[in-house]
Parts: structure tokens; sequence; C-alpha cells
């Protein structure tokens, strides 16, 4: 047992006790140890521990008189243990990478083991990064600027969305949410300074996100004001009690509630506010990634106190998207301009309900410049967030469709700006382009007008066999949606082809019927029958 005792501590588990229950319950397996002590067979995750018993947060190593004084605004803060360990005599100005690089070696893959607890690899990385961020030189060191920019997005992402989460005991979501807390620490200090701190903030977005499966699977841990309810005072930001709604008065999302307020205390609002003044000019990107975080979680703030912390911030982005020039949209990629649009009306719809539509007449405005422009990439890139926008549209999941523009005004909005055929100018030679079309004319078929039919038909005139068939693809798709009036007009525009059309294109024409008729309505296929039984008796 003593041989499988030390594997369990050098893969991390250093607590002896624990692994020789766990080797005595696996029966000295060590794969079933590892199993139970990563699970909740040895733990019974009910079991609330008090918060004396929490790991508690800590800055360690040289610090300034304003960092401890920082430090011991947080009654949560006490003196950590890791000096054992030899940390505390670490060199403040320098970076823990053997740390990193042991992490590395650990958390990409699929076979991933990330440490949870802080006197460990993920801990002492995140202790050395947030010293060198309060002196402001985080990301003068390479393997720290690597770890906060690539390291820490990959391993908490899999600390936040693993499925895997479920399965953890106390222990380790306990061990988690430390890790979760000095994180917030480095993010509200590595904001300090520019320039922003994008794939932080990404991250940010995640751990304030309500429907990530850690807050799923610890939104029934309880909210202890004791923490920073009177350090704040009235700058507490977030607040986990029924004032909300009934649904919450059960699922309280206490720790969620608790790094929020965190973030406040680490004085994390007053430099992301410094950020939005920067003497550089912001992108999408990094408006987006400013104002993202906290629209992950609008039902857990005081909404009060987030118009007046934002109200400037989202004026500034809003004039920013509407200032963009014609250069602006013709980019390889748009994502972010969009990402930062739904960004905005996802806060709308909580804070500035008499805004959204606004909001979303922006959106389909940008929209429409874009696939008016001749240039392939506007026109693409267009298509791709309109296929987004019909998707979520026509989603079954209810927090989808409460952040999506309504089916009903994006059904109007197509129909009334002709948006089927500026789509249709573009390169319907190329599959990924007509894959697009093919998503808004399949959204709007049983609304396609009878110009749009006609248009779609003659443009196969003198094309190539390639630009042909991705015409009849688009046309069997939608077709298979219309009603007979569409039905029996886009059959008079096949008849007359019929007669004049060479062979190719005839059996092209048959397989084109055939289609129709298999996947649409029994009146239709019924015509479509007919048609095709008087196309094999013409003489």
């Amino acid at each position: 047992m003593e041989d499988n005792m030390k594997i369990l501590e050098s893969m991390g588990f250093t607590d002896r006790e624990l692994n020789r229950k766990a080797l005595t319950r696996a029966e000295n397996d060590i794969r079933e140890a590892v199993t139970l002590l990563t699970s909740s067979h040895l733990f019974n995750d009910d079991f609330m521990t008090s918060n004396e018993h929490r790991p508690t947060s800590t800055f360690i190593g040289s610090l300034t008189e304003k960092q401890m004084k920082r430090q011991q605004n947080v009654t949560s803060d006490k003196a950590s243990s890791v000096s054992s360990d030899g940390l505390s005599i670490e060199n403040s100005n320098s970076f823990t990478t053997s740390a990193f690089l042991d992490l590395e070696k650990r958390i990409y893959g699929n076979t991933w083991s990330i440490p949870y607890k802080r006197e460990e690899n993920l801990g002492r990385c995140l202790l050395s990064a947030i010293r060198l961020a309060l002196d402001g030189i985080a990301d003068q060191d390479e393997h720290c600027k690597k770890f906060m920019e690539a390291l820490v997005p990959e391993a908490f992402r899999k600390l936040q969305c693993s499925h895997s989460i479920n399965h953890w005991g106390v222990v380790v979501q306990l061990g988690v949410f430390d890790m979760v807390q000095l994180l917030v620490d480095l993010i509200a200090a590595r904001l300090s300074y520019s320039p922003v701190p994008i794939q932080l903030l990404q991250t940010l977005a995640i751990l304030f996100d309500h429907d990530s499966v850690f807050q799923q699977k610890n939104k029934n841990r309880p909210y202890d004001g004791s923490l920073y309810d009177k350090q704040l005072g009235k700058r507490i930001l977030a607040k986990s009690s029924s004032i909300f709604s009934f649904f919450n008065q059960t699922e309280p999302y206490g720790w969620l509630c608790e790094i929020i307020n965190r973030f406040v205390l680490k004085d994390g609002i007053e430099n992301l506010k410094k950020q939005f003044k920067s003497v550089q000019p912001l992108t999408a990107l990094e408006y987006n990634a400013l104002l993202s975080p906290f629209a992950q979680c609008m039902e857990y703030l005081f909404i009060d106190k987030y118009q007046q912390l934002f109200s400037e911030h989202i004026e500034q982005a809003l004039d920013y998207v509407k200032n963009l020039k014609e250069e602006d949209f013709k980019a390889e990629s748009t994502n972010s301009i969009f990402e930062l649009l739904t960004t905005l009306r996802k806060i709308s719809s909580v804070v500035w309900k008499n805004r959204v539509a606004q909001m979303e007449e922006l959106h389909l405005n940008i929209l429409l410049k874009m696939v008016t422009l001749s240039n392939f990439n506007a026109k693409m890139n267009s298509l791709k967030e309109l296929s987004k926008i019909i998707e979520n549209c026509t989603s079954s999941v209810q927090s989808i469709i409460k952040t999506s523009i309504s089916h009903d005004a994006v059904t109007k909005w197509i129909i009334e700006h002709s948006i089927l055929s500026k789509s249709l100018e573009g390169n319907i030679d190329q599959k990924q382009y007509i894959e697009k079309v093919q998503t808004l004319m399949d959204f709007i078929a049983p609304r396609i007008l009878k110009e749009d039919i006609e248009t779609i038909w003659k443009m196969q005139y003198a094309r190539s066999l390639v630009t042909v068939d991705h015409l009849l693809s688009l046309t069997a798709s939608a077709a298979t949606k219309f009603n007979l009036e569409q039905l029996n007009y886009l059959i008079d525009f096949i008849d007359n082809s019929w007669k004049t059309e060479t062979i190719p294109i005839q059996e092209k024409i048959i397989e084109l019927l055939g289609a129709i008729g298999r996947g649409c309505q029994k009146d239709c296929a019924a015509r479509i029958l007919e048609v095709l039984w008087d196309m094999a008796h013409e003489d």
C-alpha cells in the first residue's frame, strides 16, 4: 500500500489519511482509488463545510504596504500555510516557472489532471501571477503571460464546464472554488493596467455564468454575507436571496454571488472601468470582453447599481458600433462585432428593456449593410451571422429564445429588405456560401415571393453545372415547405424549361421533382406526380 500512497501523492493527492481510506476501500487498486478521490464516494455532497473550514485566500511573498492593506480588507483572507512549501520565500518579481511547466503537461488533452489545492501548482501559479499583476508586471514575464492567456482559459474551462464536475466530492468542489477565488483576484489585479486582458475576461465570463456545470452543481450553496457585505457597504453588487424571484429562493447561487462581490472588493470594477478610458481606441473584441462577464449573471445583480456603473460604457460601445465603416465589414472575420451586439442586447433585455428593439434594429441594419456589399467576406460573414440568428430564433431552448431576436421580427426584416435576393447576388458557385443561403431560404420558404422563385429559377441559365446543381439543391430544399400556390408557380417554370433544356438538365429536373415530392405535403406530392406523369407521356 505504501508504494501506491507515494504514487497518489505524486499525482497531487497530498492528504495521506484520505489516500489511505481510498486505497483501503479500493482494496489497494490505484485506479479505483483515484476514481474515489475524484468522486463523491468518499464524501457527502449535501454536507456543507462551514466558512472557517473553507480554503482561505491570501497573498504571499513580499507585499507593498498598499497590498497588505488591501489583503486585510477581507476577513476571509487569513494567513496562508503555504509558507511551509517554501512559497513565501520566492522572489515576488519572478513567476513560478517550474510549476507552470508542470501544469502544461497536466492540463492539455483529453486525459487531464488539474490540482485544486493552493499549495499545489495551479494555486502557486495563480498566487505568483497575482503578485506580478499587482506590481503591474505580469505581462513582462513570458511564462506568466502564457499562463494567463492560454493555460488559465483552458484549465478553468475544464474546471467550470466539464461534465465530470458532477461526480467530484465536496472537498474537490471546495478546492476548485478556492482556485476560482484566486483567479478572480488575478483578473481584478490584471485589469489595473493596459492592454485589455481579453482571455482572462473571457474566462471571467465563464466563472460568472450561472448556467455553467460548476455553478449548476453548486447552486444550492448558501451565500455568506459576512465575507463581503460589511466591507462593501453600498458597493455590494450581487445579493443571493429571494428578492430576485421566487425561483431563486431555493437556488441561491451563493458561490456565484460571492465571487461577484469578491471581484468588486478586489477593485475589479474600478479597474475594469479604467479600461474603457484607454488611450488606444478599443476594438469590438475588447468592448465585448469588458462587458460580457456581467451579461452572464444579470439576474443576480442589483440592477440599479449596474446601471450606475455601466450606463456610460454601454453608450460608448454603442457609439463604436454605430460608427463602423464599410472597410470594417470587409474584414476576414466580423464575429467580434456581432458578439458585442449580442452582449448589448442581452444586457438590455434585463437592464434597459425599452432599448431591446433599438439593439435588434442596429444588429439587423449592420447585417443589411454587409449583405448589400459586393465583397465576398462581407456577404459571407453576414450570412454566417444570419444563420446563427435563425438557429437561435427557431430554438426550443428557452434560455436561447429569451436572448434572441424573435422569429417574426427576423422573418419580417428578411422579406422587407429582400435579403434573399441580395444573398443570391453573391458567390453561389461556392459550396460554403450556398449552404448559408440555403439556411436563409429554408427559413422563409413559406413566405418566399413569386418574384424570388422566378429569380432563383432563371439564375441557372447559362451557368456552370456546379452552379446549376447548387441552385437546384436550394430549390428542392425550400420547395418541400412551399404551399400549393407557390409550388404551382415553380412548376410553371419547370414545365417551360423541360421543353427546351438538354437531356442532362432534364435529368436534373426529374431529380428535383423527386426530391420535392418526397419531402412536401400530401397535396403538393399529388401535384408533383401529375407533372412527372405528364413529362413521361409527352411526345
